[in-house]
Order: C-alpha cells, then sequence, then structure tokens
C-alpha cells in the first residue's frame, strides 16, 4: 500500500490510532536515520494493522472512525508520521 493511501485512509477515518499507543517520540536523529535508510532504499519496515468494527474501537484523537471496519495501527506510526509531515 501507498503511504499517498494510509495517509488518505487516516484523513477519512478508516485508520486510527488505538488509544493505547504511545505517542510520537522519533527524535532528529532517528528522522534523519529514516530518510537516509529511504534514499539508500533500504528496507524501512512494515506496518501492521487491526481491522475491527469502528463502533467498538477506542482510538486516540478526537477525529471521528468512519462507519464499519476500521483499521488501527499497532505498528509503523513513527514511520507514517514522518511521512505525513512531509506530505502535508
Amino acid at each position: 500500500m501507498k503511504i499517498s493511501t494510509i495517509l488518505d485512509h487516516i484523513d477519512s477515518g478508516h485508520m486510527a490510532l488505538p488509544e493505547f499507543q504511545r505517542g510520537y517520540v522519533w527524535n532528529r536523529d532517528q528522522v534523519r536515520r529514516f530518510f537516509k535508510s529511504l534514499y539508500l532504499r533500504r528496507p524501512v519496515g512494515g506496518l501492521l494493522t487491526w481491522a475491527t468494527e469502528s463502533g467498538g474501537a477506542h482510538h486516540r484523537g478526537d477525529g471521528t472512525l468512519a462507519a464499519g471496519v476500521v483499521k488501527l495501527l499497532l505498528d509503523g506510526q513513527q514511520r507514517v508520521t514522518v511521512h505525513g509531515v512531509m506530505a502535508g
């Protein structure tokens, strides 16, 4: 899945962070290493999501979840956040 698709899913309420997920914690050096890995075309890891009904999903933030099944991002938040900041 492309990062632009993931960001679109987040914007539309089809993907969110579960309430137990920690906040953004990367420092500048970690972000630099991440971009260096992207530049050198090294693997940067995958994402782990959990598909669940939006009605019972407890998520971080004040955004509204889409009706039906949503994906909660269990692993990959730091990488997605860095991409989102650069795209936005």
